[in-house]
């Protein structure tokens, strides 16, 4: 059963969504927020699988909710539900699963909701898989990547950087990209980090394939990588540690 938390302070729109969700199969709406500082409390109580969320909300609005909540619970799905499209990239920089512009497209919420309910059926194997990866990253071995279709295991070393792309995490390889929906922080509590470097919030590196490092921006640099045309972003904090731990 998926756990929904509906955050909107228009109790019109909080109907509105509670009818919809109803019909949708394998779905209960335990509770419901009318301003950010109720969702971030009853986020912590009830551990919701999913909140719906308004932009403008009173006391504290919905991105800035939705940031305190992702670090306590980095895989709650956040759905933000607004009139206005001009917060998007705020949201989805919180990693926000999908972004609804009101008056609600029916459908596409059907298809956010249900994609959700497969993720989640998904979890036990997840679980599993996070298991054995931890007593293989112990024994110095393999690091094991979960996607939908398959289970993937590369050598650490050969990991060459790290990062968010939408709503996946993408890890770049000297064998190829390989796409997981772990976050940032749960790979990285999963790894020595001698071996790999967070660099900067959407960002995991491994120093030993480190090239160049450039100005980019007001206290942030952009990292060039071997063996890839991709690149990561440092922030000047994070540079400071990267020279005192890395270079000589």
């Amino acid at each position: 059963m998926l756990k929904i938390i509906i955050a909107e302070d228009d109790p019109a729109m909080r109907l509105v969504l509670k009818q919809v969700l109803n019909e949708i199969p394998n779905v209960e709406i335990i509770g419901e927020a009318e301003n950010g500082k109720q969702l971030i409390q009853m986020t912590k109580e009830l551990k919701p699988d999913v909140i719906f969320v308004d932009v403008d909300m009173p006391e504290v609005n919905g991105v800035e909710a939705a940031r305190v909540i992702f670090e306590h619970n980095p895989r709650v799905a956040i759905i933000f539900v607004t009139a206005y499209d001009n917060y998007m990239q705020e949201a989805f920089q919180v990693y926000a699963f999908d972004y609804l512009i009101k008056p609600f497209d029916l459908e596409r919420i059907n298809q956010t909701v249900n994609r959700i309910i497969e993720l989640k059926a998904e979890s036990y194997h997840e679980n599993f898989v996070k298991d054995i990866s931890q007593q293989l990253d112990c024994q110095g071995q393999k690091f094991m990547i979960s996607s939908n279709e398959k289970c993937s295991l590369v050598n650490i070393k050969d990991i060459i950087l790290i990062t968010r792309v939408e709503h996946k995490t993408n890890i770049y390889t000297t064998q190829g990209i390989f796409s997981t929906y772990e976050s940032l922080k749960q790979i990285y509590e999963r790894v020595d980090s001698n071996k790999l470097f967070r660099c900067h919030k959407g960002y995991i590196i491994n120093v030993g394939f480190v090239k160049e490092i450039t100005p980019w921006g007001k206290k942030t640099y952009s990292i060039k990588m071997a063996n890839t045309e991709e690149t990561a972003l440092i922030t000047l904090e994070k540079l400071k540690v990267f020279r005192e731990k890395y270079c000589i």
